[in-house]
């Protein structure tokens, strides 16, 4: 079996991340060089958007793995999900876990401690189940993989990266309302 392709950090997930978004990733898992394991292909654009408008629920993600990692756990995992709502910020807020941090970015944006990242934004699909108006992104993270001084805003910055190149190319980068550089955290 051939050894997997190291890529740069500007090279993962097809590219998405600007200069900012791969400080951050460089941040997290180290200047090394990361994989695309468990697709046969590497994630692209295209086929994300593609999926994403197939089919409500995708398993179509981007895992990125650590240069010679062969533990089968990857650093972090990114996927998009069409969802007909979205949590309520002010709601959230409300029940907010003590490492949870909200950014103002689309129309929610949360990071909880090591694990969780997630930004709901507003980029409507129609498909043959149904039209969703709004897009999840997810990452997970695994937290003995993570440099201790990454940061909740260093994967909300990679999340938004990817977002808003999957938003554009899904011709809603206006409505997804994701700015170039992402904002501070909410105060709590």
């Amino acid at each position: 079996m051939d050894a997997p392709e190291v890529l740069s950090a500007s090279q993962v997930c097809g590219g998405t991340l600007s200069a900012a978004g791969v400080a951050a990733l460089e941040r997290i898992g180290g200047k090394n060089g990361y994989n695309e394991l468990e697709d046969p292909e590497r994630w692209s654009l295209d086929s994300a958007a593609k999926r994403l408008e197939d089919s409500a629920v995708s398993d179509y993600e981007c895992r990125l793995y650590q240069e010679d990692d062969d533990s089968g756990f990857p650093l972090m995992t990114i996927g998009f999900m069409a969802r007909k709502s979205h949590p309520d910020p002010v709601e959230a807020a409300k029940d907010r876990e003590p490492d949870q941090l909200f950014y103002p970015l689309g129309v929610y944006a949360s990071a909880k401690g090591y694990l969780a990242t997630s930004l709901f934004f507003a980029c409507p699909t129609k498909r043959a189940d149904g039209s969703t108006s709004y897009v999840k992104a997810d990452m997970y993270s695994a937290e003995d993989k993570m440099n201790a001084d990454s940061t909740g805003k260093d994967r909300m910055t990679i999340l938004n990266d990817m977002s808003r190149a999957l938003a554009e190319e899904l011709g809603c980068a206006a409505q997804a309302k994701l700015p170039t550089k992402v904002p501070d955290a909410l105060p709590e």
